[in-house]
């Protein structure tokens, strides 16, 4: 019987058998993996393996070239190669990648950030970069991208502990005054939850006879949409954003695909990933231009 052979590598390791055959053996079902393991027809290290074993980094992973279908995996165990990345980047080492994303790119789905990742060849059989967080479609900017299972783990464990501080720019159609510390509560999939938000006016201007302001907001909670509502909730939405009152035929209006609201800087604590300090995105040259 032939079979097909894989070295497992880093991002393998510490990683249950099953989840990794998912992947491997994408054609089948879940019921034909497992009947696949107590048949021997996949082995571990030359030796029948349970689902649940835990693998580490140099196993050798075999499995009878029979289960793999047209679309699995090749035979050095790798999808094949994506193209270079077609986005902006503005950072990445050995863990992790930030990209400028495009407004009018959703991050997942359909013509996704996540898609373009999808493919990309990596040395480990489970492991397939993604995007780390979500943007709405129409928000430009900084957007952190998986390289390593390492670096993923870091980045989801922050983000969730609050320890990745995250910076925005928005143009709001009316004017903000003063800072101001936004604290909601908004509705989300799993019930009402607390959103908060500092915003501070960095330039005020006039469009079409309207006032507008250049906001940074710097959010302490990852909502939905969570700075679009929260602008709207006080008469100011974001300049664009026709789901939220801030559609403008004016002009000077030519933001393709997307409204004036862009993730611009990301601050990170002490780590032995090689991720600096902090990590800007450009400033936006089409936002500044109503400043002038």
């Amino acid at each position: 019987m032939e079979r097909t052979e894989w070295t497992l590598g880093e991002n393998d390791a510490g990683r249950r058998l099953d989840r990794i055959l998912r992947r491997v053996l994408k054609d089948n079902s879940q019921g034909a993996i497992l009947s696949a393991l107590r048949k021997g027809l996949v082995r571990l290290n030359g030796k029948k393996a349970l689902a649940g074993d835990m693998t580490k980094a140099g196993d050798l992973l075999s499995a009878a070239s029979f289960l793999l279908g047209e679309n699995s995996s090749d035979k050095n165990g790798s999808p094949k190669k994506a193209p270079r990345c077609p986005y902006p980047i503005v950072f990445q080492n050995e863990n992790l990648l930030f990209i400028d994303k495009p407004a009018g790119t959703p991050t997942h789905g359909k013509g996704s950030v996540a898609e373009t990742f999808a493919p990309q060849k990596t040395d480990s059989l489970a492991f397939v970069q993604a995007p780390l967080h979500r943007l709405d479609k129409g928000t430009s900017g900084l957007l952190a991208v998986s390289k390593s299972a390492a670096g993923a783990r870091w980045f989801c464990k922050n983000i969730k502990d609050h320890s990745i501080k995250k910076f925005y720019w928005g143009i709001t159609l009316g004017d903000l005054q003063n800072e101001d510390e936004w604290i909601d509560s908004l509705d989300t999939e799993s019930g009402p939850k607390s959103a908060r938000t500092i915003a501070t006016p960095l330039k005020r201007g006039l469009l079409d006879g309207k006032k507008i302001t250049l906001v940074r907001f710097q959010i302490f909670t990852g909502r939905k949409r969570q700075i679009r509502a929260q602008c709207a909730a006080r008469g100011i939405p974001i300049l664009g954003d026709k789901l939220f009152g801030g559609a403008l035929d004016a002009p000077g209006m030519a933001k393709s695909g997307g409204f004036y609201l862009r993730s611009m800087r990301m601050e990170f604590p002490q780590n032995e990933l090689g991720i600096p300090e902090a990590i800007e995105a450009q400033e936006p040259q089409d936002f500044l231009a109503f400043f002038k």
